[in-house]
């Protein structure tokens, strides 16, 4: 026999088989009963080993709950072009033409890579999703875009005043996102 429970925010509410797979849920926003996993996992990189150590744990809930996984990479984009603009009114003749050469070649380097992941870690219905912008910001915004159940993300904080904060970037994520959020520390900065 299935539980059934309410899921409220993060940790409020009856949460009954909640870890198990099959388990009835009720949507907080919608009323509606649906069978509780984690339908689609967002797993932000940004190239380094340590944001790749979330690959992991979420390779092993996607297996789980039979999760669609959508990588994300964000890149500054859009705003180094600005910042270019703001350099040509100064005197720096070629600074817009360059920044978006070097903006563009930069998301070709970062597409390469995370279907690199793909192919490495995943499978073919993983997704890839280049954004530009803040890293905080898109992570939140392409969560609510792809309908991400869990995002899972790694930290780079490393020890001593740093271990006293999750790392800005999943912390940001953290305060601003209602989706819920795994965030996985490497060996590295456990041994610290």
């Amino acid at each position: 026999m299935l539980e059934t429970g309410t899921l409220t925010g993060h940790s409020e509410g009856k949460l009954g088989a909640l870890g198990r797979p099959g388990a009835k849920w009720h949507h907080p926003l919608t009323g509606k009963e649906g069978t509780f996993m984690f339908s689609k996992i967002l797993i932000p990189l940004d190239g380094t080993p340590e944001c790749e150590a979330a690959l992991v744990p979420a390779i092993e809930l996607a297996k789980k709950f039979d999760s669609t996984v959508v990588l994300l990479s964000v890149t500054a984009g859009y705003g180094t072009i600005l910042g270019a603009t703001a350099a040509e009114s100064f005197g720096s003749s070629g600074s817009v033409a360059a920044a978006a050469a070097v903006a563009e070649a930069n998301e070709d380097v970062v597409a390469a890579y995370l279907e690199g992941i793909r192919q490495t870690w995943g499978t073919p219905a993983w997704e890839t999703v280049l954004a530009e912008g803040d890293s905080a910001e898109e992570i939140v915004e392409q969560a609510r875009t792809v309908g991400a159940d869990l995002i899972v993300m790694a930290t780079h904080a490393r020890g001593g005043l740093k271990r006293l904060f999750i790392g800005s970037v999943a912390e940001d994520v953290i305060r601003r996102c209602g989706t819920p959020v795994l965030v996985v520390h490497t060996l590295e900065e456990r041994d610290d």
